[in-house]
């Protein structure tokens, strides 16, 4: 497998295309399973057995496949079939599909009785319960297979975890981790609650990489994706502390059970052989929301640059006409999971902007902007060429704005929970802007605190009022 898939296929969200595919992969079953059931109803042997009473269209059914793939995978959603690290294949699932199936086929018998959309077989309806079952079912299968073969046994798509722990709970998460492979957490050593390793029971086979108290230089040093607290005797008030350092390195931290009495409210269980692992509840945009959003911004994205490419193109032969150099503004910015990458506007200020002063944040009348380039940046036509950078997949349409790895690492210390922004995409436009935080306006710690907010009450909904807020300039400062 080249390196460019597995770029896109990254560890920590592998979720995010997993679940795309899951889905992708359900439409073919459910489009196949219609057509299989279609043929038993009309064209195979069974037909001599229900003889065929009345004229049916095949257009009819062609026309409502649209309804029936939606309503379908609707209803599989609702039994929660995409939910991030859920599995591709077991019984329940199976079970799920069967659940689901049977509430997608009484929505489209009642959708026809009462819109009525054509005339349909009522025994086509029972082939369908079971041909389209089936299908799920199968591809389920072979997915789970695919997975463990090609994702999983070649490392990609999972999370490089530690344990934080010392005695026989960390040896059961570990074995349960290693001895199941699909969850995407690959367990590469423990981290102790105190330096000395003597009369501790330690799992075979786990490096212990080094004591708590280097936790966030640890994780930077290892590359870890995910901390689970398996250490009963750790102190209550640690936790905090534990889960700040974490976030610094982008590092998700789970907890199990048996080492906190925290409420369960706002808090998310994973099972791995029975044992729970709790997990602050940091986003909802993941799994099957997060495969949505990704959707609608490609889309988005790409209609917007058909429309406002010649808008940009013009912009950038007036640039360089008018002010010489390039046209476009490339800048590394730092986004999800804080991996670099660059972004691109249309240059508003002198070539030699920041060579003197070095790296300083803008203004709202900025000395260093040409006379074009304060026109563009009022009008925020600077940003359009960002669409580009949401087709790629490095920024969505709406979230956090990125900030220059030189600043973030100033925040970083300084400013709590500030690594918490770089759970999700950053986007063109956020929740902090259209509340009048940008620019010079507001301090880091009130763009913080509108960031999170929106990171922790994302809705598609929201992300509607977001943009259209930006595009008919309904900026205001209000409270969260």
């Amino acid at each position: 497998m080249n390196r460019a898939v597995k770029k896109l296929m990254s560890r920590k969200r592998l979720p995010v295309w997993r679940t795309l595919l899951v889905m992708a992969t359900d439409l073919m079953a459910i489009g196949a399973g219609c057509c299989l059931a279609y043929w038993l109803r009309f064209y195979s042997p069974l037909v001599a057995l229900i003889p065929i009473q009345h004229g049916y269209n095949p257009n009819d059914y062609i026309a409502i496949m649209p309804f029936i793939w939606i309503i379908w995978l609707a209803a599989l959603r609702f039994e929660n079939l995409y939910r991030r690290r859920s599995r591709v294949f077991d019984f329940n699932v199976v079970r799920r599909i069967f659940t689901g199936s049977c509430l997608a086929l009484l929505v489209l018998i009642a959708l026809n009785f009462y819109l009525p959309l054509g005339v349909y077989s009522r025994v086509l309806s029972l082939f369908m319960a079971g041909s389209v079952v089936a299908a799920l079912v199968a591809s389920r299968i072979v997915l789970h297979y695919l997975f463990q073969w090609l994702v999983l046994s070649r490392g990609i798509g999972q999370s490089r975890t530690v344990i934080l722990g010392g005695g026989p709970l960390a040896e059961q998460v570990y074995r349960s981790l290693e001895r199941h492979p699909e969850r995407g957490m690959k367990p590469v050593g423990l981290i102790l609650g105190r330096s000395a390793t003597s009369g501790l029971h330690l799992p075979e086979g786990l490096p212990v990489l080094g004591p708590v108290d280097d936790l966030e230089a640890l994780l930077r040093e290892h590359r870890i994706d995910e901390v689970i607290l398996a250490q009963p005797e750790i102190d209550y008030e640690r936790i905090p502390r534990l889960l700040v350092e974490c976030e610094r390195a982008m590092a998700v931290f789970r907890i199990v059970p048996d080492t906190t009495e925290l409420l369960l409210s706002g808090m998310t269980v994973e099972t791995i052989d029975g044992i729970p692992l709790l997990g602050i509840r940091e986003t909802p945009l993941q799994g099957w929301h997060a495969a949505l959003k990704r959707m609608i911004d490609f889309g988005v994205a790409l209609a917007g640059l058909l429309v406002t490419g010649p808008l940009i193109g013009v912009l950038a032969a007036l640039v360089r006409w008018r002010e010489g150099g390039p046209a476009f503004f490339v800048q590394e910015r730092m986004g999800i999971d804080g991996r670099a990458f660059k972004i691109f506007k249309l240059r508003t200020m002198r070539l030699d902007a920041e060579q003197h002063s070095g790296p300083i944040f803008a203004e709202d009348f900025d000395p260093r902007c040409t006379p074009l380039g304060a026109l563009l940046r009022r009008s925020h036509l600077d940003e359009l060429p960002q669409l580009l950078n949401v087709l790629r997949g490095e920024m969505s349409l709406v979230g956090p704005r990125p900030e220059r790895p030189h600043f973030i690492d100033q925040f970083r210390d300084n400013v709590p929970r500030y690594m918490a922004r770089h759970k999700v995409k950053s986007g063109i436009t956020g929740w902090a802007q259209v509340n009048g935080l940008c620019g010079r306006h507001g301090s880091i710690d009130e763009r913080l605190k509108y960031d999170l907010y929106y990171i922790e009450n994302w809705t598609l909904l929201l992300d509607f009022k977001i943009l259209m807020m930006t595009l008919f300039g309904r900026v205001r400062p209000g409270p969260v």
